[in-house]
Formats: structure tokens, sequence, C-alpha cells
């Protein structure tokens, strides 16, 4: 497979997930912002920083609107800021620019509902977003999203075009999931006595349905929810498929079959490094993790699943040639 092939099928999974996830960071963002309502008003700007620091954005956004942190102008700004790579808008037009690049290899329906989801979203604003509504708006992103990866998982050959792009479906998740737990931690960290208090649950369950989790945790999870439970559920649950683990377990399954057919790359530095988090995740304590610092471990999940980009670039993208071997 060409690397260049590889490269376009990698970042359009990875933009796709990231729109996607965008989205869920808005939506929990949204249900926390109404929670809190009571304690401050809902267009302070506490209540739209942490969005903006958790989305990677915080310089670019200081350069376009300065000090002026308010709902409009944090939801323009991750949603539909052309100038703003990391917003949704640039997510999916630079996911369809990619499958352009490949349409040549790519099933004519799974071409045709990522540009048909472009074209419906390239005339969208805030105002388009406030007369729908916050929750509808954010619903017809995530459901466009996903019908996309529904016509891509019946339509795309197991062969490895496929497996690139779930390398980087996965690998975004993981990074995102770790960033929407975060944006809990931001908005509130809530004091001693407000622990395990109905504030402090309500936005617990926010975060989970923020990752479609609400359900399955209280079927697998039983029991009242909490910092401890939520955290060790979306870290380290093994089906759930938003969980850091399962997104790893994911990264690992794609890398092997990737492999598959080239034996001499099966000891790589992206293998080596996505055993060991996975080893981390299976080993580590939940309440260690809470005790020594959430925001900290978070960051350090975001730095691992970057050192993990980096290796997959270095030995499938832009390795070096010197020694390269020929496969009959």
């Amino acid at each position: 497979m060409l690397s260049r092939v590889a490269s376009l099928t990698y970042w359009t999974a990875r933009y796709l997930e990231r729109a996607e996830n965008t989205a869920r960071l808005l939506n929990v963002n949204n249900q926390l912002v109404l929670d809190l309502q009571s304690r401050q008003a809902a267009d302070a700007p506490r209540a739209w920083e942490p969005l903006v620091y958790v989305c990677g954005g915080d310089s670019l956004f200081r350069k376009r609107h300065g000090t002026d942190v308010t709902e409009r102008t944090v939801v323009d700004f991750v949603l539909f800021d052309r100038q703003n790579p990391s917003s949704v808008f640039s997510c999916v037009a630079t996911a369809r620019e990619n499958a352009r690049c490949i349409r040549d290899q790519l099933a004519s329906e799974v071409w045709e509902e990522l540009n048909s989801f472009f074209l419906r979203l390239k005339d969208d604003d805030y105002e388009r977003y406030a007369q729908l509504g916050s929750a509808e708006y954010l619903h017809f992103l995530k459901s466009n999203i996903h019908r996309f990866y529904g016509v891509a998982d019946s339509m795309i050959p197991r062969t490895q075009m496929w497996w690139f792009f779930e390398l980087g479906r996965f690998l975004e998740r993981a990074d995102s999931t770790s960033r929407i737990l975060d944006v809990k931690y931001f908005m509130l960290l809530p004091a001693n006595t407000r622990v395990g208090s109905a504030l402090d649950m309500v936005q617990w369950a926010s975060v989970l349905r923020s990752c479609s989790a609400f359900e399955a945790f209280r079927q697998s999870r039983r029991g009242q929810l909490s910092l401890e439970r939520v955290v060790d559920y979306l870290l380290r649950d093994t089906v759930f498929p938003r969980s850091v683990l399962f997104s790893v377990n994911a990264i690992h399954r794609a890398l092997t079959c990737i492999t598959a057919d080239a034996p001499h790359l099966a000891d790589n530095a992206a293998v080596r490094l996505v055993t060991a988090l996975r080893e981390h995740l299976e080993n580590c304590d939940t309440p260690h993790i809470i005790t020594r610092g959430l925001h900290e471990y978070l960051d350090d999940l975001q730095v691992r699943t970057g050192d993990i980009h980096d290796a997959i670039q270095d030995v499938f993208i832009h390795y070096s040639t010197d020694h390269a071997r020929v496969l009959a």
C-alpha cells in the first residue's frame, strides 16, 4: 500500500472522529453549563474557557477573539471557524479533501456520504446553530458522521486501507475520551462537601451521556455515579467502544493486521508504545490516579497517544528508504 494512500486514509478517519468528539465536548459543556446556572451566569467565561483549552486551541482563540469568551465566540470557534484547523467544519472539509484524493479507491457510496455531509455543513454558522438549538444541531453533526461510519463499514474491504482507517479513528478516540473527562475536571472540581452530591452526580451523568455511555455504565457498573467509578469505566472498560482501553486494543489490532503481510515490521516502535500503554491501563489503580491528580494523568495519556501517532508516521508514512526491502 502506498504510504500516501495510507496517510490520507488515516487522516480522513482522524479528522472525522475529531469532528464528532468536538461535538461531544460541546454537548457535555452545554449540559454542565445548564447544571451550573444556579451558581454562575451561563455566559460567564468560566463556563466556556475550559472547552477552548481542552480542544487545544486556546492560543489561536486568543488571537481571534482576545478576552471575549462567551457562548457565541466559543461555539463559533469550535464549530464553524475556518481558520481553526480543529473546528468541526475544518475537520470535515479536510477529511473530504483527503477522501477526494483517494476517491478512485473508495466505493462511490462512501465518497457520496462524506461529500453530501460537507455540502450540508458548509453554509452553516452560529445563527443556524442557535435556530435549531444546540442539542438538535449537535445531533445532526454526530448522526451524519455515524452514517458515514456505517457506510464505510459496509463498503470498505478489510485490506490495509481499512486498518489504517481504524488506526486513525481509534487513536483519535482514545485522545478525545481523555479530553471529555478533562472538561468535567476543569468545569468544576467540586469541594469536598460537594463530592457525591446531587450536582456532582448529575455532572458525571452528563459526561457519560456525552460518550453515549450512560446506559452501558448503568448496566455493567450498577451503583451510584461517582468520580472513581466513571473514570474507571471510561478509562479501563474492555467492552465499551469509547473507553480508552478499548480504543488502545483496537489500535493494537489494526497495527497487527497492517503488518501481517510485512513480518519485518511486526516489532516496530508504534506497536511497542501501544503495548506499553495497554499494559499500563490494564494494571493501573484508578483511586491512585485520582489521588495523584486526574488532570496530570489525562495529560500524560494525551502525550502518550501523541507519541504513538509520531511513531506511526515514522514507521509507515515518512520512513527512510535507505534500508527498504522489496517484498515479492
